[in-house]
């Protein structure tokens, strides 16, 4: 299991203020059981404290439904989310939160997601909406993931132009940080896509 927390501390140093934090405000789900069709899901979601985006998606399930939705609006800017699969989703009840007959207990929903190198990281989320709780973590592993690549374009320029200026105090310290956060996934569509726009 990877750690995370390492990798994260990194990204909201490199990013600063550009760090994505990613929220649902409401959702709305269609699910036509009897007939095992498609799932569809629209979420009102905040990015920051500013913009709001409405992204809609379908798949079996809220939690695929959820994950074609982000990767359909977030990957043609952030492509290493292609580079990841869902690997296991796990429910949980705390029956000891319970405050009635157990229905209103919390879930602990833990989704786990596996790099380009089968690496493996967990996400976990809890409240007292189960659905609630599941596109909560499918959010918080897209918003882990688009920051990483983020982090890891912002890391890669500079050390580009640390080596230009030579300066090697920078470079040692931007090839560190790269090292980190390479192991998130792969970033060599990435690093294709800066060359290009470098050549333009």
């Amino acid at each position: 299991m990877h750690r995370r927390s390492a990798t994260t501390e990194l990204m909201k140093i490199v990013l600063k203020d550009e760090y994505l934090r990613l929220t649902i405000d409401r959702y709305a789900m269609t699910e036509d059981v009897g007939a095992g069709g498609p799932c569809e899901v629209g979420i009102k979601l905040r990015e920051g404290r500013a913009r709001e985006e409405r992204i809609r998606g379908s798949g079996v399930g809220i939690v695929d439904a959820l994950y074609h939705g982000l990767i359909d609006h977030y990957a043609p800017e952030y492509p290493s989310l292609k580079t990841i699969r869902f690997t296991g989703f796990a429910v949980n009840g705390r029956m000891d939160t319970t405050r009635a007959q157990g229905a209103d207990a919390e879930a602990v929903v833990t989704l786990l997601v596996q790099n380009s190198d089968e690496q493996t990281f967990e996400f976990e989320r809890a409240g007292r909406s189960l659905v609630a709780a599941a596109l909560g973590v499918v959010l918080e592993a897209a918003e882990y993931f688009v920051n990483s690549e983020r982090a890891f374009v912002s890391v890669y320029r500079a050390l580009v132009d640390a080596r230009a200026r030579n300066r090697q105090d920078l470079v040692q310290q931007y090839t560190s940080q790269l090292a980190e956060l390479v192991n998130t996934t792969s970033y060599s569509e990435v690093i294709e896509r800066i060359k290009s726009d470098a050549a333009l």
